[in-house]
């Protein structure tokens, strides 16, 4: 065994028929590879499933292009205990318990939260159980969607600690073109650095039933790989795609997980947060930041931006407004720009506390946090 935990995501057109029903026969065969992992070779397995969207409307007999938020967060509610239920029957053929764990955007921004996520997937991991993951559409609105669940799947990867994330498609990896319109296009088996003409590659949208392409896998890889772990885009048709892909066996494409990438709190602060306001620094505090292991303190601040409260998460940026770090933050929007008036006037400063803490920042050179 080269991999002893495992994320695996499988897409909504994995686990569909034509007509856009659940197939109990495909959500059979990743069933049984699941718990070949999980029973015979000791694998933490946790199951990153799509389909209940697709579920309910096949259900509720609905046409995806002409229904409402609304409509579509019903169907994701009576699609999602369906999905849940088969996937139990299915499970305890195997003498597995499962659990289902529904996150939005907002549990993984929240580091309190984010703790509890890590706690309650290591208890079930120790006690055997498979956790199934999926976004809590029926309450996710776009400022706390995922926005597809290739994202989602390696957020859980980063949450798990796992070795690797495994994105379960209708394609078998990625390509040089896309082979539906290019034959003879040329599959890419590994991938060291998502370069710039790597993204080119990817195409647009998914199927019709899915929410993503080989786009969200690309934009999902990099967050994997930048905390250190693969990412396997794979065919959920090929025959034991999963166990291969466990040993160390060449299946679809690898994105190598980076040696010098981000881990624990670094990690989450880099790709599991969202920004709520803007610094913007003086030359000589992004100089610090960057080529020195600087934190940074108030005389390089020169302007604030958003409302935000003490411990929350923004961006130091140029004076110009480029992203050059993202960090925890010491005092609020108010206080910096108290602060900032009492400087202009020319009053003296007394010694402050780091605005935000070396240890709590994370800076990007090249692209790379």
């Amino acid at each position: 065994m080269k991999v002893q935990r495992l994320v695996v995501k499988v897409g909504s057109s994995s686990l569909t028929q034509e007509d856009g029903q659940l197939s109990r026969v495909k959500l059979g065969r990743l069933v049984d590879q699941l718990s070949e992992l999980r029973n015979e070779w000791d694998c933490d397995v946790v199951l990153v499933s799509s389909g209940a969207v697709a579920a309910g409307l096949s259900r509720l007999g609905w046409n995806r292009a002409s229904i409402t938020l609304p409509e579509k967060q019903a169907a994701a509610a009576v699609g999602q205990s369906y999905l849940i239920e088969t996937y139990r029957d299915l499970f305890a053929s195997k003498k597995l318990e499962t659990a289902q764990l529904l996150l939005t955007r907002a549990d993984i921004e929240d580091r309190k939260r984010f703790i509890h996520i890590r706690n309650t997937l290591e208890t079930l991991l120790r006690h055997r159980i498979v956790p199934i993951v999926n976004e809590n559409d029926t309450v996710a609105v776009e400022e706390i969607r995922f926005g597809d669940n290739d994202t989602l799947a390696s957020l859980v990867g980063l949450v798990a600690e796992a070795d690797t994330v495994v994105l379960l498609t209708d394609i078998d990896g990625l390509y040089e073109a896309n082979p539906r319109d290019v034959p003879g296009a040329k599959r890419i088996p590994d991938v060291w650095e998502i370069t710039e003409e790597i993204e080119r590659m990817a195409g647009g949208q998914g199927s019709l039933v899915g929410t993503g392409g080989m786009r969200t896998k690309l934009a999902a890889a990099k967050i994997a790989t930048n905390s250190g772990i693969d990412v396997v885009v794979a065919s959920s048709d090929e025959a034991a795609v999963l166990r291969r892909i466990a040993a160390g066996s060449a299946v679809g494409t690898l994105f190598h997980a980076r040696q010098d990438a981000l881990h624990g709190k670094k990690s989450w602060l880099a790709h599991g947060t969202r920004s709520e306001g803007r610094l913007l620094l003086d030359a000589g505090a992004v100089g610090a930041l960057l080529n020195q292991t600087a934190s940074l303190l108030m005389p390089g601040i020169i302007a604030v931006e958003g409302e935000f409260q003490e411990g929350a998460v923004v961006e130091l940026c140029t004076e110009t407004g480029d992203v050059m770090a993202k960090g925890l933050v010491n005092f609020s929007a108010w206080d910096l720009r108290v602060l900032l008036g009492r400087r202009s006037t020319g009053e003296k400063m007394s010694p402050l506390q780091e605005v935000v803490h070396r240890d709590a920042m994370v800076a990007w050179k090249g692209g790379q946090a």
